[in-house]
């Protein structure tokens, strides 16, 4: 590589460094405005941190990867672990969906039911129901991805305290970045936002405290 090729690369990794910082700080004090109050339930070593009070959530309108609606109501009657973030990501989605896995699989071996897991991806552009169902599958069958238009997106994730941004690209254009906050979020069977497993993740700690929380 080049002298001048070399330094235009390492600019654009200093740039990227950068953007996703700001992401993460962003989604940082999203996060604290979202969970702070006058207590907190969870306990000290727990990787859950539970709200106050349960995040009354804006009902939105979505599509799963079957094609057909996902909105408020696909929420309610089910605790659900949900996940942001997008098909084309290259460690973190995948590592995220990894863990939930094996979350899923110790739920299943404690006969825990009720709980429903979602991929929501924020790249709708990319992300078609087949792709999203190809996707998740590939995890785990039972995972849900959904996926919408982004003004059902952006009001969504703000109110749940989730930042994210794709990279300007051309119509078209098959590769270009995404950044989004990481964490899971925990909803209960009201639909409402109950606490969120900030990153990074430990799908052994997390076992507990959610069969903790949901019990």
């Amino acid at each position: 590589m080049s002298e001048p090729t070399s330094k235009k690369a390492n600019l654009r990794l200093l740039a990227l460094a950068i953007l996703v910082g700001a992401i993460s700080a962003v989604g940082g004090i999203s996060l604290w405005n979202v969970l702070q109050g006058p207590t907190q339930a969870s306990a000290p070593d727990s990787t859950l941190m539970i709200l106050p009070e349960p995040r009354i959530i804006a009902d939105f309108a979505l599509v799963d990867d079957e094609n057909e609606p996902f909105s408020l109501d696909s929420l309610r009657g089910k605790w659900t672990m949900m996940f942001f973030g997008f098909t084309h990501c290259p460690d973190i989605c995948p590592s995220a969906l990894y863990d939930l896995d094996l979350v899923s699989d110790a739920l299943n071996e404690a006969q825990v039911t009720g709980v429903q897991f979602v991929f929501v991806s924020v790249d709708p552009e990319r992300d078609t129901p087949k792709r999203l169902s190809e996707y998740v599958g590939y995890f785990n069958p039972d995972f849900i991805g959904v996926t919408g238009p982004p003004e059902q997106l952006a009001p969504l994730t703000m109110q749940l305290g989730i930042a994210y941004q794709i990279e300007e690209h051309e119509p078209g254009q098959e590769q270009y970045d995404v950044y989004h906050t990481a964490s899971f979020l925990l909803t209960d069977p009201e639909g409402r936002l109950h606490g969120v497993f900030p990153a990074p993740h430990d799908a052994v700690k997390i076992i507990p405290d959610l069969i903790a929380a949901i019990d």
